[in-house]
């Protein structure tokens, strides 16, 4: 329920101040319950990661995305190159649809 909260304050509008301490709190819990490596864990890391880019700290969503593909075992270079994959075949399939 708190993920849940938090991602509809961060589709509304409101990254900066309400949807981080409801991820904050649904994270510890998770991996207090869970585990590190729990698959809900690692949904609510990404949820952190989406909500520090909508707020501009790209910085910081590059270090959670990180930890989340250390906790999946995935090293660093395969994780860059598997972004740059995904990023270039999303590019081409916005150009084929006529988009950016």
């Amino acid at each position: 329920a708190l993920n849940n909260r938090a991602l509809h304050l961060k589709q509304d509008g409101d990254a900066d101040d309400a949807a981080g301490p409801f991820y904050a709190e649904a994270l510890k819990l998770r991996e207090d319950a869970l585990g590190p490596d729990h698959p809900v864990v690692i949904q609510t890391l990404h949820n952190v990661a989406e909500l520090l880019d909508a707020r501009g700290d790209s910085e910081d969503a590059y270090a959670v995305r990180q930890d989340v593909l250390k906790r999946l075992g995935v090293d660093e270079a395969e994780g860059d190159a598997a972004f740059a994959e995904a990023a270039a075949a999303y590019a081409e399939g916005a150009r084929v649809k006529g988009g950016p």
